[in-house]
């Protein structure tokens, strides 16, 4: 058996063992028992640990200038607990594209795929990103093509915004101090100086503001069913419940507060709700609509749905066509 080590520091690692004992736990109210691995502790002397080697695991690659992604650590230790883990690894990895063109073409899908996450949890780190004006998305529409492409661009940011004031108050408490004493450290050699808040008006709101508005084609479809997919569409929101117009009409007058007027005019204006087979159907005129609330607008139709209603049952968007033929 190994001696005890007469060294100032002792390192132990976890190791399972075959032995199980009770453990009896509350969640909601409910007391739960259930078996439980013992584990016990392996010593190692510091001269062990300080001599053991992860090198010659597997085969390591060969480093080469050029192959590495440089990013400040201000983001890492700063920014992190703001953005949280997830978001700001996809700001590092939109970064690393950046060389020599800050909005690299790499599609949602190729990105998630890339990353191991799904385009909807993706699109929610983007979200946040965009918040803090990190990255900006903007969908590409071919002449050549009628309605929308998937083909989603994102613009990065390339320099590293400093914390608001109010940011830098919502870091724990020893990471803050760490903060103050690196801007502080950095003020002897740099003229900084942190912004009181985060600015009023958001990078989203200043570049929808700078767009023009394109109010959708209508859809092309031959008189005889044009007419008759029109009425059936009315026929169809005159039966809607009082429930149905009800939640709809708190549902739009909460997202009214989310965006901008002429985008809630342009994609919300002809829009209606419908409960069918316990499915809960937005139902849009025409395809362009409809593709552009499930790519933009999922998230927040979604969750004022939850927050009006309370009701967790699939949310489709369909166009008036899609349910009257």
């Amino acid at each position: 058996m190994k001696q005890h080590s007469n060294e100032n520091v002792t390192y132990f690692r976890y190791v399972a063992t075959a032995e199980k004992v009770s453990r009896t736990r509350k969640r909601e109210d409910q007391t739960i028992e259930d078996l439980v691995t013992v584990n016990k502790k392996i010593y190692f002397t510091a001269s062990e640990v300080a001599a053991f080697n992860l090198e010659g695991f597997g085969k390591s690659l060969i480093a080469r200038s050029g192959n590495k992604t440089i990013i400040e650590n201000y983001i890492l230790d700063y920014w992190q607990p703001i953005l949280g883990f997830q978001a700001t690894m996809v700001y590092i990895n939109y970064h690393r594209m950046c060389i020599n063109n800050d909005m690299p073409f790499r599609s949602i899908d190729n990105m998630a795929e890339m990353m191991g996450i799904s385009r909807q949890t993706l699109t929610k780190y983007l979200d946040i990103l965009e918040s803090h004006a990190f990255v900006m998305r903007f969908w590409a529409e071919s002449k050549k093509k009628s309605g929308m492409n998937d083909a989603t661009r994102v613009k990065v940011r390339a320099s590293i915004p400093l914390l608001s004031e109010d940011l830098v108050a919502q870091l724990p408490d020893s990471i803050r101090e760490s903060h103050n004493a690196y801007i502080l450290s950095l003020s002897e050699s740099y003229d900084i100086e942190l912004a009181e808040s985060v600015p009023e008006v958001s990078p989203v709101a200043m570049i929808e503001n700078q767009g023009f508005e394109r109010k959708p084609h209508p859809a092309v479809i031959g008189s005889g069913i044009k007419e008759y997919i029109e009425r059936k569409s009315e026929e169809a929101k005159e039966t809607r419940t009082v429930e149905e117009t009800r939640l709809w009409e708190e549902v739009c007058s909460f997202i009214k507060t989310k965006i901008t007027l002429p985008s809630y005019q342009t994609w919300f204006g002809e829009t209606y709700l419908l409960i069918r087979e316990g499915k809960i159907i937005i139902v849009t005129s025409h395809e362009l609509a409809r593709d552009w609330l499930n790519r933009s607008y999922m998230d927040l139709i979604e969750h004022a749905i939850t927050l009006y209603s309370g009701l967790k049952r699939p949310i489709i968007i369909k166009t008036a066509d899609q349910i009257m033929l």
